[in-house]
């Protein structure tokens, strides 16, 4: 079952103005400005550094999220990770703190991912594309933190998935 993340309001508002206004639409007035002062056309090529670097942040932003067999998926253009149910101890939707120092992944354009550390919630990892629909999930290594459409949904899919495995383990006899 597949759960897309969509750019909330304010990420959709940082990456097109900053990401492709800024990002791109400044280097290239400034290409065409150079080509028109200098005649030579070879200053056309200036943004496509910028566009290169658009081009891989995006690419690493998580797109959705695919309840597998083994686990949970998610999904991007590349490094596409999967998190194990067996390792997955809890799943609510309870805000907690988020980002913070040693922040490795990225953060902005296309939503925020990579680990974290925070010292109210401790490492934690960013899956996410928006800050409305967050679904917190516990594991054994701190909590992972993503973004579906759908957040109850998404929420009611997983637990089943959940009690699935759980009652596939033998119970102790009494």
């Amino acid at each position: 079952m597949h759960f897309p993340a969509t750019l909330g309001r304010r990420q959709r508002l940082v990456a097109g103005v900053l990401g492709v206004g800024v990002g791109f639409g400044g280097p290239f007035l400034g290409s065409v400005g150079l080509v028109a002062a200098t005649v030579d056309p070879s200053a056309l090529i200036l943004p496509l550094p910028f566009l290169g670097a658009l081009w891989a942040i995006q690419g690493l932003a998580p797109s959705g999220y695919t309840l597998e067999e083994r686990g949970i998926r998610l999904e991007r253009r590349w490094l596409r990770r999967l998190i194990p149910y067996d390792r997955i101890t809890g799943c609510d939707r309870r805000r907690r703190p988020i980002g913070g120092l040693l922040a490795v992944g990225f953060n902005g354009l296309f939503g925020s991912h990579g680990p974290r550390w925070n010292p109210r919630s401790g490492w934690h990892y960013l899956a996410i594309t928006n800050t409305d629909d967050l679904v917190f999930l516990e594991t054994r290594g701190g909590f992972v933190a993503l973004s579906p459409s759908e957040p109850e949904q998404f929420l009611r899919a997983l637990h089943a998935r959940l009690a699935e495995g759980r009652s596939a383990w033998p119970t102790p006899s009494s």
